[in-house]
């Protein structure tokens, strides 16, 4: 049920029991606990219609660990796929999650690991309509603990639906397991009796891309960190603790109506303090709203290249942030691998073009062999065509399936299938070492933190395609109206904000 106060007051006229957690014979208390996550991309050509399941990861220590509980781990539904979901198969995904916690009923809690930009058709916020739906089913008593991506767009009915809420701060992500573990301590004391934990959510009508909120640079640096302060400090007229406060940066290329900032508060036993948190803080993100520009450096295609060939620093990396993989689009335009082969660049490496159709093609020539190959645009194909060049296959990765090809004096690793490279650890299988070149392409929008602590500089390329950053040349149709800075007059006032 949608309203946690109808829950309780069916459950009682009906006479059933509602309240302590549940005394069992082992003498431990149940916490059940799934994934379902999703960065949804809605600009990507291709629906997704399949789910992968597996372990959930990051299950918190403070929770796997404790004597007192049992663990009872379902699955962790991801979608095969960057684009909108299909219906069928997300609501399929759902009940598989579903069906484990009635099969595991009653249990204490339930912890469930979320991004949060989950976009499904006929379903709309995914992630959020499941926590609605465990909700219906575990009653109003049980604590139900969420983690997400900052990167979520957050509908404010989930600070109904949920008693948990824990958002990363960092962008770059570097604070995941931190996170999980704020959110299980949370859930401990509540299971304990020590905190009675209540959330508050509060979207504002600002959309922005995710590289022009870093943590890394301001002003979002100060607001996650005055949002830390909250957390220590609490807020003027409340005695309640606040437990976490997060500043949801949203998803720009997901589109939905809820796309777009908001601020999640939980705080002990009081949603009034909850949502006077989220008041102060949405209030200190639209005051800056103005202020919020690229965290790193930018530039279109041909000046990036000019830039990092003219560079006095050893290795340059460049992202290309129009095809960024960790923003789920396809990962398969080779418009920087073109540009740098038709400027005859030397000592230069692009990462991960996604071309399930070239890679089959290298593996059956054979390392060494030479072959007229098509590579690129099997999924995107709205930005030019394949580059078609004369190739020589260099090494051929079984796992996972890659090959890395030559191009005149231009390197190209090609993918069975999306692939981010995020992590320096992924180039040694290619037999590349990226500092030893000049240029270092990978489709990302920021450089991911492992690599930005290797990298003498890098620059953000502005490049088409689904996770473009030029969002003002997004054709939007489900966003809301008005949103800044899409919109020419929009107004926002925090403290009207509803008091639930």
């Amino acid at each position: 049920m949608a309203n946690r106060r109808e829950f309780l007051k069916c459950t009682l006229a009906a006479g059933l029991a509602v309240g302590a957690p549940t005394l069992w014979a082992d003498g431990k208390r149940q916490v059940f606990f799934a994934g379902f996550s999703h960065e949804t991309n809605t600009f990507h050509p291709v629906r997704t219609g399949s789910f992968g399941f597996g372990q959930v990861a990051r299950i918190p220590p403070a929770v796997w660990e404790d004597p007192g509980l049992t663990v009872i781990a379902a699955d962790h539904a991801r979608p095969n796929g960057g684009g909108t979901i299909e219906e069928e198969p997300c609501r399929e995904a759902m009940n598989r999650i579903l069906d484990s916690l009635r099969a595991a009923m009653p249990v204490d809690a339930v912890f469930l690991r979320l991004h949060g930009a989950m976009y499904a058709e006929g379903l709309g916020p995914a992630e959020t309509v499941l926590v609605g739906e465990v909700r219906s089913i575990v009653g109003p008593k049980v604590p139900i603990a969420c983690t997400f991506d900052l990167h979520g767009n957050m509908p404010a009915r989930i600070g109904r639906f949920g008693d948990i809420l824990v958002g990363l701060k960092t962008a770059p992500h570097t604070d995941g397991a931190q996170t999980a573990d704020q959110a299980g301590r949370i859930l401990l004391d509540a299971l304990g009796g020590k905190v009675h934990p209540v959330s508050y959510a509060l979207p504002i009508p600002m959309i922005l891309q995710g590289e022009k909120a870093m943590t890394t640079s301001e002003p979002f640096r100060s607001l996650v960190e005055e949002a830390r302060r909250i957390e220590r400090e609490g807020v003027p007229g409340h005695q309640a603790k606040i437990l976490a406060a997060t500043l949801f940066v949203g998803c720009a290329w997901t589109d939905s109506p809820d796309t777009g900032m908001s601020v999640i508060v939980t705080a002990d036993g009081s949603r009034e303090a909850a949502r006077a948190a989220a008041v102060h803080l949405a209030r200190k993100v639209w005051d800056a709203r103005r202020e919020f520009k690229y965290g790193c450096e930018t530039a279109e295609l041909e000046d990036g290249v000019s830039k990092a060939l003219a560079a006095k620093e050893s290795t340059v990396f460049l992202t290309d942030s129009g095809d960024n993989v960790t923003a789920s689009a396809p990962g398969d335009l080779p418009l920087v691998l073109r540009h740098l082969v038709e400027r005859k660049v030397k000592n230069a490496v692009v990462a991960g073009i996604n071309d399930t159709p070239a890679v089959n093609r290298c593996f059956e020539a054979g390392v060494g062999k030479s072959l007229s190959l098509s590579i690129g645009c099997t999924v995107e194909k709205r930005y030019g065509p394949p580059l078609v060049a004369e190739a020589q296959v260099v090494r051929l990765i079984e796992d996972p399936r890659m090959v890395v090809v030559r191009i005149g004096d231009v390197e190209a690793i090609l993918a069975d299938g999306p692939s981010a490279f995020t992590s320096p650890q992924q180039f040694p299988p290619c037999g590349i070492d990226p500092l030893t070149r000049k240029i270092v392409v990978v489709k990302e929008g920021y450089l991911y933190d492992a690599l930005t602590k290797i990298a003498p500089r890098y620059i953000m390329l502005l490049t088409p395609g689904a996770g473009d950053m030029r969002i003002e040349s997004l054709t939007y149709t489900r966003r809301r109206k008005p949103l800044f800075p899409l919109d020419p007059v929009v107004t926002f006032d925090p403290d009207a904000a509803p008091i639930l």
